[in-house]
């Protein structure tokens, strides 16, 4: 969760990286409690951190707690004995008859499988995915092998999105490689 909050300040252009240090690019809030609460405590230290600094912190920080909480606030998710489930009308797409969880793995299989250009998110979602070993949750075992080669094309960015592709690598190695 920490990588994945970093990941999404960076996709905001909120934070970068300058010497393995994550500073503060833009001090402009997000509207969004967590991402906020991580920009105001980057920005509060005493002297630029490295990410490694940031991804142990904001693990210890109990973030899946937060977003849990935002979700359930905004009415997103709800609790039900112990467990957290979608609430209905969420389940649904614009169209009314797919749920949100089909409808965004649908959109993975059609950027990797039938080469559709993926957004930025995608992009670190996948990258997510395949550096974690979940690809199974998306791709069936025979597409697997397929899947894994083109989402490493699709995650290598274009010389206009080099810095932004390079910052996000290394947030994703250092978030898989923390405990």
């Amino acid at each position: 969760m920490a990588g994945a909050v970093l990941a999404e300040l960076v996709l905001q252009r909120r934070i970068a990286l300058s010497d393995q240090r994550v500073v503060i690019i833009d001090e402009t809030p997000t509207q969004h409690p967590v991402l906020d609460k991580t920009l105001f405590d980057i920005l509060n230290a005493a002297r630029p951190r490295k990410l490694r600094y940031w991804i142990n912190t904001l693990t210890y920080q109990r973030l899946l707690d937060e977003i849990v909480h935002h979700l359930i606030e905004r009415n997103v998710l709800m609790r039900k004995k112990k467990r957290l489930r979608l609430v209905s009308s969420h389940l649904e797409s614009p169209a009314g008859d797919i749920s949100a969880q089909y409808s965004l793995k649908n959109r993975l299989r059609e950027t990797v499988l039938a080469g559709q250009a993926p957004q930025q998110a995608e992009r670190v979602l996948l990258a997510f995915l395949m550096r974690t070993g979940l690809l199974k949750l998306i791709f069936t075992p025979g597409e697997r092998k397929t899947a894994h080669k083109r989402i490493k094309k699709l995650i290598e960015y274009g010389e206009e999105e080099s810095a932004l592709g390079d910052t996000l690598n290394e947030i994703l190695n250092a978030s898989v490689s923390s405990p």
